[in-house]
């Protein structure tokens, strides 16, 4: 045994030596991803109501019905009360406030965890790869010394942190690399056309990508960068990951990346979520260059035969659960050993516009007949219907939770919530109505210079 940690330490001191992480890093991740998580919840509580409680969309009476929460924690999921939602959200910031400062942080980072995968759960309807990204990054930096420096209750680095820091790493260039690799049509590389048939769905369409969607030309050079972008960077990072300068340049093209999808498309907080992804990975070079002085170790630090074991077999898993999503791998996890991801919290799937980009887009009218008889739109403040299209479809949604659910409303397999919907809809209306009926315009995104007549699909 003494042999086996012996060769553990000097492959670690190797590590260190060759890939170094810096705990400026980390703390400036833990206080940036902190306030993300923070603005996350601020979010979702305004709409408490109608997404987590019994009053809302979709009570836990008539989920339970069609979903299992077999290896589920049941915290946001035990009852939907009101009372007892607000003390879940109560607790769960108090703990994002708590990790935030520095204090306790390692119990705070728990409690944040076990806490969205509760919430998570309560609703899946409402997520998107970013709430994916926010258990991964909660469990694979319990590893790391986030409290080391900028924190009220601070811990003293006593251990090699270098395998745990590679692991993150790990997380955060698989959202990249695994997405690319999924994007197997012909639009994203051979045609080029992926980035013009995103940029003209109007539920997610930004004014700049509206504006880009009139230079197809253009957009298919602009496609296939992103395709190798996604790519290639993750690998240069590793294989490059020793020069400080070349980490940084990675760094760079992806913020500029999630500052790009964020120019054009509504993704809600995917792109900082994102970019706070980013933060533990930066070198000491860039707190160097600003001035942010820290005394460093200069002793090497002893490893962690325990930790590093279990970083280890992480790393394993975590490659191995993704390799099930990539077509071009003959092998993956076990389906045996799936249902372990969901109680950790790091279930995560990276197929953004993936294998394809949608080519249906449209809008929502909930179509109501009042007791007098007359049609209105209750998504539309009770005014007549108007079946033409809105002059920006995006502003139609108050947020991006609400721009998921509605998306998955009109999808197919998901129209077992559709009945609850209309439910709370018609609870929730002023006027005395006799029936409501969903209405999705559609309306197909075709090639450049072809147009498409929108079409009526009554969802109900």
């Amino acid at each position: 045994m003494k042999k086996i940690v012996a060769i553990w330490n000097s492959i670690n001191e190797k590590l260190s030596y060759n890939f170094h992480f810096d705990v400026r890093a980390f703390a400036l991740f833990r206080i940036v991803f902190g306030f993300v998580m923070l603005l996350d919840l601020c979010i979702r509580l305004s709409d408490f109501e109608v997404f987590y409680t019994e009053s809302g969309v979709l009570p836990l009476s008539f989920l339970k019905e069609r979903i299992s929460f077999e290896w589920h924690i049941p915290v946001y999921t035990y009852m939907d009360k009101a009372w007892f939602i607000a003390t879940c959200f109560g607790i769960h910031l108090i703990g994002v406030f708590l990790f935030i400062i520095g204090y306790r942080t390692k119990i705070a980072q728990l409690v944040c965890l076990v806490f969205y995968i509760g919430l998570h759960n309560r609703n899946t309807y409402l997520l998107q790869g970013g709430d994916d990204l926010i258990r991964g990054l909660l469990f694979f930096s319990l590893f790391l010394p986030l409290n080391a420096i900028w924190a009220i209750k601070r811990s003293e680095v006593k251990s090699n942190y270098t395998l745990p820091a590679l692991l993150l790493a790990l997380q955060v260039m698989l959202v990249y690399f695994v997405s690319a690799t999924m994007k197997g049509e012909r639009e994203w590389f051979y045609e080029g056309s992926a980035l013009y048939y995103a940029f003209n769905l109007d539920f997610m369409q930004w004014p700049l990508a509206k504006y880009l969607a009139n230079y197809p030309a253009m957009l298919v050079w602009l496609t296939r960068a992103v395709s190798v972008m996604e790519f290639g960077v993750p690998i240069v990072f590793f294989v490059a990951l020793r020069s400080q300068k070349m980490r940084l340049v990675c760094i760079g093209i992806l913020v500029l990346f999630q500052l790009g999808i964020a120019a054009t498309l509504f993704v809600g907080l995917f792109y900082l979520i994102n970019l706070a992804a980013l933060i533990p990975l930066l070198p000491s070079r860039f707190f160097d260059y600003w001035g942010i002085k820290y005394q460093a170790i200069n002793t090497p630090l002893p490893s962690s035969f325990f930790k590093n074991t279990i970083v280890i077999g992480l790393m394993a898993y975590l490659l191995l659960w993704h390799m099930n999503y990539m077509p071009f791998v003959k092998f993956g996890l076990s389906s045996k050993l799936t249902p372990f991801a969901y109680p950790l919290g790091i279930n995560q799937s990276w197929g953004m516009f993936s294998p394809c980009v949608f080519k249906e887009d449209g809008w929502l009218i909930y179509e109501a007949v009042t007791a007098q008889n007359d049609t209105i739109d209750l998504k539309n403040n009770g005014l007549p219907v108007n079946y033409n299209k809105p002059a920006n479809v995006l502003a139609t949604f108050k947020n991006d939770r609400w721009r998921k659910y509605s998306e998955y409303m009109i999808i197919s397999g998901s129209d077992w919530i559709r009945p609850s919907f209309v439910a709370y809809v018609k609870r929730k209306s002023e006027k005395e109505v006799k029936s409501i009926r969903l209405l999705y315009m559609l309306e197909l995104t075709m090639k450049p210079k072809e147009q498409f007549k929108i079409e009526k699909r009554y969802l109900n």
